[in-house]
């Protein structure tokens, strides 16, 4: 299944962040992604249709759905969303948060996280996961640039801003709310 924007509610209709996303999953060709945040499927459907165009790989997609107290999705929602593209072959969702995640990190050869990411956040990331990196597993995530480091609730919940994490990292897509890698 070659590249299409998905019907699914996300914020990256308005950016290149899907197409970059879809890019480098099939530059990469992982056998296995983790993703924690799928909230309603978008970016687990694009690097789905990347595996599909491969011919192969899995995704264990994690997300705390009804339980997160913010804007979230339901279970069932997100895998009707993945079912509708016909990719569910290659796709593992489940309940897990990203703290129960770092607690035991499963092997990936790509991570991809899409959280309320921050710089403790990626910061905790990387330091569960460096020894990974090292072996040429690579980490994408979801913010980076200095427009993303804005939004109003890094602020205003006292959040310290992506870009003065510890982690070496780069942009690789800076168009809002950017996409930037690890590895």
């Amino acid at each position: 299944m070659r590249y299409k924007d998905p019907d699914i509610e996300s914020s990256y209709h308005t950016s290149t962040i899907g197409k970059t996303l879809y890019e480098q999953v099939l530059k990469l060709k992982p056998e296995k992604i983790v993703e924690i945040g799928t909230l309603h499927g978008y970016t687990t459907v694009i690097m789905a249709m990347a595996l599909d165009e491969l011919g192969k790989g899995r995704i264990n997609a994690y997300d705390l759905f009804e339980e997160y107290p913010y804007k979230h999705p339901t279970f069932e929602g997100t895998m009707k969303n993945i079912e509708r593209y016909g990719l569910s072959k290659y796709v593992t969702l489940a309940k897990k948060s990203l703290d129960e995640w770092l607690e035991a990190p499963e092997d990936f050869d790509l991570l991809y996280i899409d959280v309320s990411n921050n710089g403790d956040v990626i910061d905790a990331v990387y330091a569960a996961v460096k020894e990974r990196i090292a072996k040429g597993a690579t980490v994408l995530f979801e913010g980076g640039s200095e427009e993303r480091d804005k939004v109003e609730w890094i602020t205003k919940y006292g959040k310290r801003p992506i870009r003065d994490a510890k982690t070496p990292f780069r942009v690789i897509d800076p168009t809002f709310p950017s996409l930037s890698m690890i590895g």
